[in-house]
């Protein structure tokens, strides 16, 4: 577990599959006086973890926790202290071999640029580490859950979640093309890409799910973006009060927009197992008991 000094608040992180929402919970974050990171993309991802944790290697073999815990402490140094002055040698050379990785020094393309390693390495103190509120947005987050809430002391996170046969059919595929073998998942020769989305979906959430409802009570909320753009005053007041703010913090305009909900209904389901979908249900219907009891 890091040592956090006192001055330095507990973050709150958000992830999910690609394409689930999660730009319209950074917003809130930001709007609740969260600092996300200098380093964004325009959908507020924060690319000082998508360089640390999107690895091309760890797309290929799944990683030892002694390395996750590199990156989990190196990424909170980052937005807290900053890393000038404050790596060692080890340290160092792993974020030049990451930034090898990247382009346009490599090939590697995970959303990242080899500049943005180098303006981590350069990173002074940030807000987080002046007593701001903090924490960021990085869909990828929910692969390293555990190492998270394990390395970091009063961690919180927020998982967000899309209809399972509306993701089915997504074009944001990153995810279960990249991490498929940290659910001893394959995507079979000939079978439909939609199936192997699907079964992603359903490993991916449940895992993650599975361990908030467990590990981390009172610091893990999950949130079916769906049901929130449908009925956004079934689900503001207690992200409110998740994120230490008065339930009736009104919703700031423009805030939710949602698009492609039902997409699944242009497609045919057959292509899916009967048990496939009865889970998919199962999955949604356990989220909808654990929104309701906050």
């Amino acid at each position: 577990m890091l040592t956090t000094p006192s001055t330095i608040l507990a973050p709150v992180a958000i992830g999910g599959l690609g394409g689930s929402g999660t730009r319209v919970f950074a917003a809130s974050l930001q709007h609740a006086g969260y600092e996300l990171g200098s380093t964004l993309n325009s959908a507020l991802d924060n690319l000082w973890f998508t360089v640390l944790f999107k690895r091309a290697l760890w797309t290929q073999e799944i990683p030892v926790s002694k390395d996750v815990a590199v990156s989990v402490d190196l990424f909170h140094r980052a937005m807290t202290s900053g890393l000038t002055g404050n790596m060692n040698s080890s340290e160092r050379k792993l974020l030049k071999q990451l930034a090898a990785d990247l382009t346009p020094n490599g090939s590697w393309e995970c959303g990242a640029h080899a500049r943005h390693a180098a303006n981590m390495i350069a990173s002074a103190i940030q807000p987080g580490g002046q007593g701001q509120p903090w924490g960021w947005k990085e869909p990828n987050t929910h692969l390293f859950l555990p190492q998270l809430d394990q390395h970091i002391d009063g961690f919180r996170y927020i998982h967000v979640l899309r209809n399972g046969l509306d993701m089915a059919f997504s074009d944001n595929t990153w995810q279960a093309d990249h991490w498929a073998h940290h659910y001893d998942l394959a995507h079979e020769p000939g079978s439909p890409a939609p199936l192997h989305q699907l079964r992603y979906w359903l490993a991916a959430n449940r895992r993650a799910l599975n361990y908030g409802k467990h590990q981390m009570p009172g610091r893990f909320l999950s949130v079916e973006y769906d049901d929130f753009c449908t009925h956004p005053m079934r689900h503001w007041p207690r992200l409110q009060q998740f994120l230490g703010k008065p339930a009736d913090t009104p919703i700031p305009e423009g805030l939710i927009a949602s698009s492609s909900i039902g997409r699944n209904m242009d497609h045919d389901l057959s292509i899916f197992p009967n048990d496939l979908l009865d889970a998919v249900h199962e999955l949604h219907f356990e989220v909808e008991e654990l929104m309701k009891s906050g």
